[in-house]
């Protein structure tokens, strides 16, 4: 069961459920299977899974209370399949013995590791030939020619932007293995080909809460995170010499404002209950570029409190287990990588996009507190 789950966690990146749904359809339903397979056959850890018992039925309730007071309710229904299949994974990711961890923390850094090689490739033979299949076949949009121009890898995600922020997320979770330190070199060289300030910004505060819980934030520490201010510092001043103002940081961040102006019209006028799960949409985006307010803007109050609530019980099970040196860098890694992509949530939308958000669930439960006496289950 276990090589099944791995290989399912495996692909997930790889499949974009905007640009192939029906794909995205098929390992979604493959994966609901898995799922509920392994909880009839193994079963779930109740003391694992005791400690954030509150906040994730809170989380389920407001679920529920958004698909009854959806706008429309086929709509939620079809969005379930985000949530549910995440939920399983947090929960079978916190009953995993430590061997097991392991083993899905090197599956997920090898599809990083696979994924950032394409990137790559994309950035340097891709995008020409595109430009080649967008001449042969006539396209002459000036915006489509713009975007191949600008030569910011994306694939296998809808924009540079989501990519980042997946790679950002990867990163941390090569420190834990310290003999694998080379595999943060291909991995950060595809994140700075996106050229995605949100993403590095991110990088850069999880790996200075790296550093912090590993209680390191002294000489090594600061010198890694002033070389990435510096990084940062060249990808500003690159994208500022743009031509176009839409390529311009600045641009993107008067857009952001204007999309979470408008969501939070949004939730003013639907505060308690939100619009429904997948009922979302803007004028000029169907994300609000901040997940946080969109959560809140589609599952109401509770949804947002709940999703809150549960992040600070994941993060206080976590801190106990900072306290066994044994496992302090593993679970400085995990932390780091889980805050990267919250961290990057509240300038984008990945948390809504399972090809991303699920990786972030499954690392989400990992970094629970370990118990090493056996446990007593809930299934089976």
């Amino acid at each position: 069961m276990l090589n099944v789950l791995l290989i399912l966690i495996f692909i997930r990146p790889f499949i974009s459920s905007l640009a192939a749904p029906y794909e995205n359809l098929i390992y979604s339903i493959l994966l609901l299977g898995a799922l509920v397979i392994w909880i009839t056959v193994r079963g779930l850890h109740l003391d694992k899974i005791r400690p954030i018992r509150y906040p994730l039925m809170l989380f389920i309730l407001a679920l529920a209370v958004s698909l009854i007071f959806s706008r429309n309710i086929t709509i939620s229904v079809q969005e379930l399949y985000k949530y549910v299949p995440a939920i399983l994974l947090l929960a079978i990711s916190i009953s995993l013995s430590s061997k097991e961890k392991k083993w899905v923390i090197l599956c997920i850094v090898l599809a990083g590791l696979v994924i950032s090689f394409r990137a790559i490739y994309q950035y340097f033979f891709g995008f020409q030939n595109l430009l080649s299949y967008v001449a042969k076949k006539g396209i002459s949009d000036s915006f489509v020619l713009d975007y191949i121009s600008r030569k910011r890898p994306f694939y296998p995600f809808v924009t540079p932007n989501v990519l980042a922020g997946y790679l950002s997320m990867i990163i941390p979770l090569t420190f834990i293995q310290k003999y694998k330190w080379w595999l943060i070199i291909p991995l950060s060289s595809a994140l700075l080909l996106t050229r995605s300030l949100g993403a590095l910004l991110s990088i850069f505060l999880g790996v200075a809460i790296y550093f912090y819980l590993k209680g390191d934030l002294k000489k090594r520490g600061i010198l890694f995170l002033a070389g990435l201010l510096i990084i940062i510092a060249g990808v500003l001043v690159s994208r500022n010499v743009a031509q176009k103002l839409h390529t311009l940081p600045v641009f993107s961040a008067v857009m952001r404002l204007s999309y979470w102006q408008d969501t939070l019209g949004i939730i003013k006028a639907h505060p308690w209950t939100g619009v429904g799960l997948g009922n979302f949409n803007l004028i000029q985006s169907r994300y609000a570029h901040n997940s946080y307010l969109q959560i809140w803007a589609e599952m109401g109050i509770l949804g947002i409190v709940s999703f809150i609530w549960l992040i600070i019980a994941v993060l206080k099970e976590s801190f106990q287990n900072l306290k066994d040196s044994a496992s302090k860098n593993k679970i400085a890694g995990l932390i780091s990588a889980s805050a990267v992509f919250l961290l990057h949530n509240f300038v984008d939308f990945s948390f809504f996009l399972p090809e991303a958000s699920l990786i972030w669930w499954v690392i989400f439960g990992l970094f629970a507190r370990d118990y090493h006496a056996a446990t007593r289950a809930i299934i089976g």
